[in-house]
């Protein structure tokens, strides 16, 4: 899968750099940080980002002023405004501009993850088109499409769930999955009640099976793998 870039525009240092480690944490994203909307406006045209996460109230340009200048430039970017107010004019005047969502400050990192997700479920298929073959490292590749996992020229052998879950993850690069979401994924069951024990065994099982390192625990409960 492509790996998909970022914008994040933030005038208050801290806030934007601890966001940056969580962003970090987790997706697999290049990410650029501005620190006011001129600066932010000059990295969109050099790197144009997939997704472009920007503050209101910064020095030069606004957030919004940003987000309609983006959208001169490209329709397809996805923007999430953030804003220390609600003022319904200019929630009005962000959804002219087509953003995905408008996070009220202080941020919830559950609806910001659940913005940014939607954010990439909606980037078209070409953008972030997936490759059949992962390569986990010299002479390690795992076929997306036939399943079908190799260690030094050696086939080796992976059970349903366990091909399943390998195969989620490297659909999900860019995202850190939660046990919920891949128990939802490899236990198709609404009726099965939900185990953290399963989707853990799982994870250790198909660890076991991969170069150290690829199959990363996430705090809070997250998985996620690094090609």
């Amino acid at each position: 899968m492509k790996k998909l870039k970022l914008l994040y525009a933030e005038d208050e240092t801290k806030i934007r750099k601890d966001f940056v480690i969580y962003l970090e944490s987790m997706y697999d994203f290049t990410i650029y940080e501005a620190d006011d909307g001129e600066e932010a406006l000059e990295l969109f045209k050099k790197h144009t980002p997939d997704i472009v996460l920007t503050d209101i109230s910064m020095p030069k340009m606004s957030g919004l002023t940003l987000a309609k200048e983006i959208r001169k430039i490209s329709k397809h970017t996805k923007i999430i405004i953030l804003s220390a107010h609600s003022e319904q004019e200019k929630l009005l005047e962000a959804f002219d501009s087509n953003v995905v969502n408008y996070l009220i400050k202080p941020i919830n990192r559950k609806k910001l993850r659940e913005s940014i997700e939607t954010a990439i479920e909606t980037i078209s298929p070409a953008t972030k088109e997936t490759k059949a073959i992962i390569c986990f490292g010299k002479g390690v590749t795992f076929n997306i499409t036939t399943q079908e996992y190799i260690c030094k020229s050696t086939p080796v052998y992976l059970s349903k769930s366990e091909s399943d879950l390998l195969t989620f993850l490297c659909q999900n690069q860019h995202i850190a999955l939660s046990a919920d979401d891949i128990f939802l994924h490899i236990w198709d069951d609404f009726e099965r009640e939900f185990s953290a024990d399963s989707v853990r065994t799982l994870v250790k099982k198909l660890r076991k099976k991969l170069p150290e390192g690829v199959l990363k625990n996430i705090y809070g409960g997250y998985y996620k793998i690094e090609i």
